[in-house]
Protein backbone atom coordinates (compact mmCIF):
# COMPACT_ATOMS: atom_id res chain seq x y z
CA UNK A 1 0.00 0.00 0.00
CA UNK A 2 1.14 3.53 -0.69
CA UNK A 3 -0.36 6.99 -0.66
CA UNK A 4 -0.09 9.56 -3.43
CA UNK A 5 0.73 13.23 -2.96
CA UNK A 6 1.02 15.67 -5.86
CA UNK A 7 1.96 19.31 -5.40
CA UNK A 8 2.12 22.11 -8.01
CA UNK A 9 2.35 19.65 -10.92
CA UNK A 10 2.81 21.38 -14.27
CA UNK A 11 3.05 19.53 -17.59
CA UNK A 12 3.64 21.09 -21.00
CA UNK A 13 3.39 19.16 -24.26
CA UNK A 14 4.72 21.14 -27.19
CA UNK A 15 3.60 24.71 -26.61
CA UNK A 16 0.49 23.72 -24.66
CA UNK A 17 0.12 23.72 -20.88
CA UNK A 18 -1.83 20.54 -20.12
CA UNK A 19 -1.57 20.53 -16.30
CA UNK A 20 -1.01 23.70 -14.28
CA UNK A 21 -0.06 23.78 -10.59
CA UNK A 22 -2.19 20.70 -9.91
CA UNK A 23 -2.56 19.43 -6.33
CA UNK A 24 -3.96 16.03 -5.33
CA UNK A 25 -3.73 13.76 -2.30
CA UNK A 26 -4.94 10.15 -2.23
CA UNK A 27 -4.66 8.12 0.94
CA UNK A 28 -3.11 4.66 1.04
CA UNK A 29 -5.43 1.83 -0.03
CA UNK A 30 -8.09 4.14 -1.50
CA UNK A 31 -9.87 3.72 -4.80
CA UNK A 32 -9.87 7.14 -6.46
CA UNK A 33 -11.62 8.34 -9.60
CA UNK A 34 -10.35 11.23 -11.70
CA UNK A 35 -13.49 12.61 -13.31
CA UNK A 36 -13.72 15.28 -15.98
CA UNK A 37 -14.55 16.05 -19.62
CA UNK A 38 -12.39 15.04 -22.57
CA UNK A 39 -9.33 17.24 -22.95
CA UNK A 40 -9.11 18.36 -19.32
CA UNK A 41 -5.81 16.52 -18.70
CA UNK A 42 -6.95 13.30 -16.99
CA UNK A 43 -4.79 10.92 -19.04
CA UNK A 44 -1.80 13.27 -18.87
CA UNK A 45 -2.10 13.23 -15.07
CA UNK A 46 -2.21 9.43 -15.04
CA UNK A 47 0.82 9.16 -17.34
CA UNK A 48 2.72 11.62 -15.15
CA UNK A 49 2.04 9.47 -12.09
CA UNK A 50 3.23 6.41 -14.02
CA UNK A 51 6.45 8.14 -15.07
CA UNK A 52 5.60 8.07 -18.78
CA UNK A 53 5.70 11.88 -18.96
CA UNK A 54 8.32 14.18 -17.48
CA UNK A 55 6.62 17.16 -15.77
CA UNK A 56 7.94 20.68 -16.18
CA UNK A 57 7.51 21.37 -12.47
CA UNK A 58 6.04 20.17 -9.20
CA UNK A 59 6.52 17.05 -7.11
CA UNK A 60 5.00 13.56 -6.92
CA UNK A 61 5.40 11.34 -3.85
CA UNK A 62 4.46 7.71 -3.31
CA UNK A 63 4.20 7.57 0.45
CA UNK A 64 7.50 9.01 1.68
CA UNK A 65 9.30 8.33 -1.60
CA UNK A 66 9.83 11.27 -3.93
CA UNK A 67 9.40 9.88 -7.45
CA UNK A 68 9.24 13.10 -9.47
CA UNK A 69 10.74 16.53 -8.88
CA UNK A 70 12.76 18.90 -11.06
CA UNK A 71 16.06 17.17 -10.24
CA UNK A 72 14.75 13.59 -10.11
CA UNK A 73 12.31 11.57 -12.21
CA UNK A 74 12.13 7.89 -11.27
CA UNK A 75 11.62 5.70 -14.38
CA UNK A 76 8.34 3.77 -14.73
CA UNK A 77 9.84 0.32 -14.09
CA UNK A 78 11.04 1.42 -10.65
CA UNK A 79 7.68 2.75 -9.44
CA UNK A 80 5.95 -0.63 -8.86
CA UNK A 81 2.84 0.52 -10.72
CA UNK A 82 0.31 -1.48 -12.68
CA UNK A 83 -0.91 0.54 -15.66
CA UNK A 84 -3.92 -0.17 -17.87
CA UNK A 85 -4.10 2.23 -20.86
CA UNK A 86 -7.30 2.89 -22.79
CA UNK A 87 -6.32 0.60 -25.66
CA UNK A 88 -5.22 -2.25 -23.37
CA UNK A 89 -1.61 -2.34 -24.63
CA UNK A 90 -1.37 -6.13 -24.93
CA UNK A 91 1.62 -7.76 -26.66
CA UNK A 92 0.19 -8.94 -30.01
CA UNK A 93 2.59 -11.90 -30.34
CA UNK A 94 1.81 -13.36 -26.87
CA UNK A 95 -1.21 -15.43 -25.90
CA UNK A 96 -3.63 -14.36 -23.21
CA UNK A 97 -1.91 -16.40 -20.51
CA UNK A 98 1.53 -15.22 -21.65
CA UNK A 99 0.41 -11.60 -21.50
CA UNK A 100 -0.91 -12.02 -17.96
CA UNK A 101 2.20 -13.83 -16.71
CA UNK A 102 4.67 -11.47 -18.46
CA UNK A 103 5.25 -9.23 -15.44
CA UNK A 104 5.70 -12.02 -12.87
CA UNK A 105 9.46 -12.36 -13.29
CA UNK A 106 11.74 -15.40 -13.28
CA UNK A 107 11.57 -15.89 -9.50
CA UNK A 108 7.99 -17.11 -9.71
CA UNK A 109 7.75 -20.89 -10.14
CA UNK A 110 5.87 -22.39 -13.05
CA UNK A 111 3.18 -23.75 -10.72
CA UNK A 112 2.70 -20.37 -9.04
CA UNK A 113 2.45 -18.70 -12.44
CA UNK A 114 -0.18 -21.12 -13.66
CA UNK A 115 -2.27 -20.81 -10.49
CA UNK A 116 -2.14 -17.01 -10.44
CA UNK A 117 -2.93 -16.69 -14.15
CA UNK A 118 -5.86 -19.07 -13.77
CA UNK A 119 -7.16 -17.12 -10.76
CA UNK A 120 -6.93 -13.75 -12.51
CA UNK A 121 -8.45 -14.95 -15.78
CA UNK A 122 -11.33 -16.45 -13.82
CA UNK A 123 -11.82 -13.10 -12.06
CA UNK A 124 -12.12 -11.18 -15.32
CA UNK A 125 -14.22 -13.83 -17.07
CA UNK A 126 -11.53 -15.04 -19.50
CA UNK A 127 -10.94 -18.60 -18.24
CA UNK A 128 -11.43 -20.27 -21.62
CA UNK A 129 -9.24 -17.89 -23.63
CA UNK A 130 -5.76 -18.76 -22.37
CA UNK A 131 -4.29 -19.71 -25.75
CA UNK A 132 -5.84 -16.95 -27.86
CA UNK A 133 -3.88 -14.02 -29.25
CA UNK A 134 -5.05 -10.42 -28.61
CA UNK A 135 -6.21 -9.96 -32.22
CA UNK A 136 -8.62 -12.85 -31.70
CA UNK A 137 -10.37 -11.01 -28.86
CA UNK A 138 -12.97 -8.25 -28.82
CA UNK A 139 -12.09 -4.84 -27.42
CA UNK A 140 -13.81 -5.63 -24.15
CA UNK A 141 -11.99 -8.94 -23.82
CA UNK A 142 -8.64 -7.25 -24.43
CA UNK A 143 -9.43 -4.77 -21.66
CA UNK A 144 -10.15 -7.57 -19.21
CA UNK A 145 -6.86 -9.32 -20.07
CA UNK A 146 -5.01 -6.02 -19.58
CA UNK A 147 -6.59 -5.67 -16.14
CA UNK A 148 -5.50 -9.20 -15.21
CA UNK A 149 -1.94 -8.47 -16.38
CA UNK A 150 -1.75 -5.28 -14.30
CA UNK A 151 -2.96 -7.11 -11.20
CA UNK A 152 -0.53 -10.01 -11.68
CA UNK A 153 2.52 -8.06 -10.50
CA UNK A 154 0.81 -7.17 -7.19
CA UNK A 155 1.57 -3.45 -7.61
CA UNK A 156 1.67 -0.91 -4.81
CA UNK A 157 -0.53 1.27 -7.00
CA UNK A 158 -2.62 0.57 -10.07
CA UNK A 159 -3.62 3.16 -12.67
CA UNK A 160 -6.61 2.59 -14.93
CA UNK A 161 -7.32 4.81 -17.93
CA UNK A 162 -11.05 4.39 -18.67
CA UNK A 163 -10.72 0.59 -18.35
CA UNK A 164 -14.40 -0.21 -18.91
CA UNK A 165 -15.09 2.11 -21.85
CA UNK A 166 -14.99 -0.72 -24.42
CA UNK A 167 -17.52 -2.88 -22.57
CA UNK A 168 -21.25 -2.87 -23.12
CA UNK A 169 -23.34 -1.41 -20.32
CA UNK A 170 -24.37 -4.68 -18.65
CA UNK A 171 -20.90 -6.23 -18.78
CA UNK A 172 -19.28 -2.97 -17.72
CA UNK A 173 -21.33 -2.85 -14.52
CA UNK A 174 -20.53 -6.49 -13.72
CA UNK A 175 -16.81 -6.34 -14.45
CA UNK A 176 -16.26 -2.94 -12.81
CA UNK A 177 -17.90 -4.12 -9.58
CA UNK A 178 -15.72 -7.24 -9.49
CA UNK A 179 -12.50 -5.37 -10.26
CA UNK A 180 -13.21 -2.57 -7.78
CA UNK A 181 -14.08 -5.12 -5.07
CA UNK A 182 -10.82 -6.97 -5.71
CA UNK A 183 -8.70 -3.82 -5.60
CA UNK A 184 -10.36 -2.60 -2.42
CA UNK A 185 -10.02 -5.97 -0.68
CA UNK A 186 -6.34 -6.12 -1.62
CA UNK A 187 -5.82 -2.60 -0.20
CA UNK A 188 -4.12 -1.62 -3.45
CA UNK A 189 -4.14 2.14 -3.98
CA UNK A 190 -6.02 2.54 -7.25
CA UNK A 191 -6.61 5.54 -9.50
CA UNK A 192 -9.13 5.35 -12.33
CA UNK A 193 -9.57 7.98 -15.01
CA UNK A 194 -13.12 8.22 -16.32
CA UNK A 195 -15.62 10.59 -17.88
CA UNK A 196 -18.48 8.36 -16.67
CA UNK A 197 -19.84 10.05 -13.54
CA UNK A 198 -21.88 6.99 -12.55
CA UNK A 199 -18.74 4.81 -12.57
CA UNK A 200 -17.01 7.35 -10.35
CA UNK A 201 -19.87 7.83 -7.88
CA UNK A 202 -20.51 4.10 -7.48
CA UNK A 203 -16.89 2.91 -7.33
CA UNK A 204 -14.71 5.54 -5.75
CA UNK A 205 -13.71 6.32 -2.18
CA UNK A 206 -12.34 9.64 -3.45
CA UNK A 207 -13.40 11.64 -6.51
CA UNK A 208 -11.15 14.34 -7.96
CA UNK A 209 -12.95 16.66 -10.38
CA UNK A 210 -10.69 17.97 -13.14
CA UNK A 211 -11.20 21.02 -15.31
CA UNK A 212 -8.72 22.79 -17.59
CA UNK A 213 -5.67 21.00 -16.22
CA UNK A 214 -6.44 21.40 -12.53
CA UNK A 215 -8.22 19.50 -9.78
CA UNK A 216 -11.00 21.93 -8.82
CA UNK A 217 -12.55 19.80 -6.07
CA UNK A 218 -11.92 16.46 -4.37
CA UNK A 219 -13.60 14.46 -1.66
CA UNK A 220 -15.80 11.43 -1.11
CA UNK A 221 -18.70 10.91 -3.57
CA UNK A 222 -21.32 12.39 -1.22
CA UNK A 223 -19.25 15.54 -0.66
CA UNK A 224 -18.59 16.30 -4.31
CA UNK A 225 -22.20 15.53 -5.29
CA UNK A 226 -24.01 17.33 -2.48
CA UNK A 227 -21.57 20.19 -1.90
CA UNK A 228 -20.13 21.29 -5.26
CA UNK A 229 -18.09 24.47 -5.15
CA UNK A 230 -19.44 25.75 -8.47
CA UNK A 231 -21.88 25.06 -11.27
CA UNK A 232 -19.10 23.49 -13.37
CA UNK A 233 -18.15 21.16 -10.51
CA UNK A 234 -21.80 20.20 -10.02
CA UNK A 235 -22.21 19.37 -13.72
CA UNK A 236 -19.31 16.91 -13.47
CA UNK A 237 -21.26 14.61 -11.15
CA UNK A 238 -24.85 14.92 -12.38
CA UNK A 239 -27.62 16.93 -13.97
CA UNK A 240 -27.89 20.40 -12.52
CA UNK A 241 -30.21 23.39 -12.85
CA UNK A 242 -28.56 26.77 -12.33
CA UNK A 243 -30.95 29.50 -11.22
CA UNK A 244 -30.32 33.17 -10.44
CA UNK A 245 -30.55 33.69 -6.70
CA UNK A 246 -29.85 36.76 -4.61
CA UNK A 247 -28.69 36.28 -1.06
CA UNK A 248 -30.77 38.75 0.97
CA UNK A 249 -29.55 38.33 4.53
CA UNK A 250 -28.35 35.43 6.61
CA UNK A 251 -29.61 32.29 4.88
CA UNK A 252 -32.47 33.99 3.04
CA UNK A 253 -32.55 33.73 -0.75
CA UNK A 254 -34.78 34.88 -3.58
CA UNK A 255 -35.06 32.45 -6.50
CA UNK A 256 -37.53 31.90 -9.37
CA UNK A 257 -38.87 28.90 -7.42
CA UNK A 258 -39.84 30.89 -4.31
CA UNK A 259 -40.22 34.50 -5.53
CA UNK A 260 -41.67 36.18 -8.65
CA UNK A 261 -39.05 36.27 -11.38
CA UNK A 262 -39.17 40.07 -11.61
CA UNK A 263 -37.90 40.30 -8.00
CA UNK A 264 -34.69 38.40 -8.72
CA UNK A 265 -32.84 41.32 -10.33
CA UNK A 266 -29.87 42.87 -8.55
CA UNK A 267 -30.84 45.22 -5.72
CA UNK A 268 -28.99 47.18 -3.09
CA UNK A 269 -28.06 44.99 -0.14
CA UNK A 270 -28.33 41.76 -2.14
CA UNK A 271 -25.37 39.56 -3.06
CA UNK A 272 -25.78 38.24 -6.58
CA UNK A 273 -25.29 34.54 -7.16
CA UNK A 274 -26.86 31.27 -8.21
CA UNK A 275 -28.36 28.21 -6.63
CA UNK A 276 -27.55 24.76 -7.97
CA UNK A 277 -30.52 22.40 -7.98
CA UNK A 278 -30.55 18.67 -8.80
CA UNK A 279 -33.61 17.30 -10.68
CA UNK A 280 -34.48 15.07 -7.71
CA UNK A 281 -34.70 18.21 -5.56
CA UNK A 282 -37.62 19.65 -7.54
CA UNK A 283 -40.99 18.83 -5.98
CA UNK A 284 -44.17 18.70 -8.05
CA UNK A 285 -47.72 19.13 -6.79
CA UNK A 286 -51.12 19.12 -8.46
CA UNK A 287 -52.29 21.80 -6.04
CA UNK A 288 -51.10 25.41 -5.60
CA UNK A 289 -49.55 26.36 -2.29
CA UNK A 290 -47.22 28.72 -0.49
CA UNK A 291 -43.74 28.91 -2.07
CA UNK A 292 -44.93 27.02 -5.15
CA UNK A 293 -44.85 28.47 -8.67
CA UNK A 294 -46.93 27.31 -11.61
CA UNK A 295 -45.39 25.65 -14.66
CA UNK A 296 -46.43 23.85 -17.82
CA UNK A 297 -45.29 20.28 -18.46
CA UNK A 298 -43.55 20.24 -21.86
CA UNK A 299 -42.18 16.70 -21.90
CA UNK A 300 -42.05 13.51 -19.84
CA UNK A 301 -39.15 11.09 -20.37
CA UNK A 302 -39.80 7.64 -18.88
CA UNK A 303 -36.90 5.48 -17.67
CA UNK A 304 -38.86 2.70 -15.97
CA UNK A 305 -37.58 3.22 -12.42
CA UNK A 306 -38.28 6.96 -12.65
CA UNK A 307 -39.13 9.75 -15.07
CA UNK A 308 -37.68 13.13 -15.96
CA UNK A 309 -40.34 15.82 -16.30
CA UNK A 310 -39.47 18.95 -18.28
CA UNK A 311 -41.21 22.14 -17.17
CA UNK A 312 -41.62 25.66 -18.47
CA UNK A 313 -41.85 28.11 -15.56
CA UNK A 314 -43.47 31.44 -16.44
CA UNK A 315 -40.86 34.16 -16.96
CA UNK A 316 -37.93 31.75 -16.81
CA UNK A 317 -36.08 30.99 -20.05
CA UNK A 318 -34.46 27.81 -18.70
CA UNK A 319 -36.18 24.44 -18.81
CA UNK A 320 -36.64 23.05 -15.29
CA UNK A 321 -36.24 19.28 -15.02
CA UNK A 322 -37.71 17.27 -12.15
CA UNK A 323 -36.91 13.62 -11.48
CA UNK A 324 -39.91 11.77 -10.05
CA UNK A 325 -40.85 8.18 -9.27
CA UNK A 326 -44.61 8.70 -9.58
CA UNK A 327 -46.13 10.23 -12.72
CA UNK A 328 -49.76 9.82 -11.67
CA UNK A 329 -51.75 12.89 -12.74
CA UNK A 330 -48.89 14.30 -14.84
CA UNK A 331 -49.63 15.00 -18.50
CA UNK A 332 -47.83 16.95 -21.20
CA UNK A 333 -49.45 20.37 -21.56
CA UNK A 334 -51.00 20.42 -18.09
CA UNK A 335 -50.24 22.93 -15.32
CA UNK A 336 -48.25 21.77 -12.31
CA UNK A 337 -46.95 23.55 -9.23
CA UNK A 338 -43.24 23.52 -8.53
CA UNK A 339 -41.09 24.04 -5.46
CA UNK A 340 -37.53 23.38 -4.36
CA UNK A 341 -37.26 20.66 -1.70
CA UNK A 342 -33.52 20.18 -1.52
CA UNK A 343 -30.84 22.01 0.46
CA UNK A 344 -29.98 25.53 -0.67
CA UNK A 345 -26.74 25.18 -2.61
CA UNK A 346 -25.77 28.76 -3.28
CA UNK A 347 -22.61 30.05 -4.94
CA UNK A 348 -21.65 33.65 -5.72
CA UNK A 349 -21.46 34.55 -9.39
CA UNK A 350 -17.66 34.57 -9.31
CA UNK A 351 -17.64 30.82 -8.42
CA UNK A 352 -19.71 29.61 -11.37
CA UNK A 353 -16.76 29.29 -13.76
CA UNK A 354 -14.53 27.18 -11.51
Amino acid sequence: MTSLEIRDLTVELGNRVILKNLDLTISSGSFAAILGPSGCGKTTLLRSIAGLITPKGGAIRFGKQLVSVSSLVLPPHKRNIGYVPQEGGLFPHLSVEENVSFSLGKKTSKKEREELVEELLDLVGMTNYQKRLPQELSGGQQTRVALARALAMRPAMILLDEPFAALDQTLRAEISQEVVALLKSSKTTSIMVTHDREDALVSADIIALMRDGQVVQSGNPAEVYLKPISAAAAESTGDILTLPANKVEGDQYRTPLNSPVEQIGQRAGYESGQILVRPEEIALSLEPGERRVSAKISKINYYGHDALVELNVAGLSQVVRARVTDTKGLEVGSTIFVSHKGPIRWVPDKATDQ
